[in-house]
């Protein structure tokens, strides 16, 4: 805890973090060099600028650079008019000799409308040099180059005090790793001796319950046998149970049957299903043959039951009877 920020981030080393750092320092100190070298470029700009401006030769200055609405928009006007005219006549043709010289006269016009702006600012001297907008737009980028460089000069110092905190940390980076491995190797050698009295004080612990239990005499009272009752199944609940689960599937497999092919047997559960009247029903009518085939069909369904009672009773009989001997006489003997 105490050289958290000597370990590594992010998969980088310290040595790595170091390098980046110095690199995000040189790109600082590079951008503040060219913030100042910028800044410089327009003071000396902005110093000589206005003077310039104001003490030029009026017949060697470009009136290109200077705006007068009402008489620029006459020139533009012409110059298509001229450009237009080229197209369809020569340079001798009389009507452009006559747009060029209007175009003289307006450029001269142009020319004497800033002289005489320009004497009239020279002759008031209250007029302030920031009057101009070429002034006043370097004003402005001076300004925002101060703040450029104000704001570099932070990140630098930043930057440099970060740099300066890695370089006093590597220094104390080999002790660092060499108190890391010894702690390491101290704490691999109390785990390995905590491990070996922990085994030591089982042997002793199982050792103490020997010792106890030494003058008792173990003698075999009976073999191992087996037992002669099952774990599983539980025959005396598995076997009624199974005639049970028998019976209740005939009863399900008859029902089941009577509904997949079902049978009226009286008018009003016929006239309930179908929803329609019924006329009339036809009894049926018994004779002596009919009569003992049913009785013969209830004798075979009881004799059927009976004897599935009797193989089951069967069953449990010669299973007690016979099975059970066999299996007591061979649990007797020793395993």
């Amino acid at each position: 805890m105490r050289n958290l920020e000597t370990q590594s981030i992010e998969g980088k080393d310290h040595f790595t973090q170091m390098s980046e750092a110095g690199r995000l320092l040189e790109q600082s100190k590079l951008a503040l060099r060219e913030a100042e070298q910028s800044h410089e470029a327009l003071t000396r700009h902005l110093l000589g600028e206005e003077p310039s401006l104001l003490s030029a030769p009026p017949m060697q200055e470009n009136i290109s650079g200077v705006s007068i609405p009402e008489i620029d928009s006459r020139l533009d006007a012409m110059q298509r008019n001229l450009d237009a005219m080229l197209q369809r006549f020569t340079e001798k043709h009389p009507d452009v000799l006559s747009v060029r010289r209007l175009i003289t006269e307006l450029e001269e016009q142009k020319r004497e409308q800033i002289k005489a702006r320009r004497l009239a600012a020279s002759s008031n001297p209250s007029t302030p040099m920031s009057t101009n907008p070429v002034h006043q737009q370097l004003a402005i980028s001076v300004s925002e180059a101060e703040a450029t460089i104000a704001a570099l000069q932070t990140r630098v110092a930043e930057y440099q005090v970060r740099y300066d905190r890695m370089q006093e940390a590597v220094k104390l980076m080999p002790q660092i790793e060499a108190e890391f491995a010894q702690l390491n190797r101290d704490y691999e050698i109390n785990k390995k001796n905590y491990e070996q009295l922990v085994q030591r004080r089982e042997s002793a612990n199982m050792g103490s319950e020997i010792t106890n239990t030494v003058g008792v005499d173990f003698r075999l009272i009976d073999p191992p046998r087996v037992s002669p009752k099952p774990v599983a199944p539980n025959r005396s609940l598995f076997l009624p149970l199974t005639l049970l689960i028998a019976l209740a599937a005939g009863v399900a497999v008859t029902f089941a049957a009577s509904q997949l092919r079902p049978a009226f047997f009286d008018s009003r559960t016929l006239r309930e299903a179908c929803s329609l009247p019924l006329l009339g029903t036809v009894s049926l009518l018994t004779d002596e043959i009919m009569k003992r085939s049913q009785r013969r069909d209830l004798i075979r369904f009881s004799a059927a039951c009976i004897s599935l009672v009797g193989a089951y009773a069967a069953g449990l009989l010669a299973l007690f009877l016979f099975f059970r001997p066999y299996c007591l006489r061979k649990s007797d003997e020793p395993h």
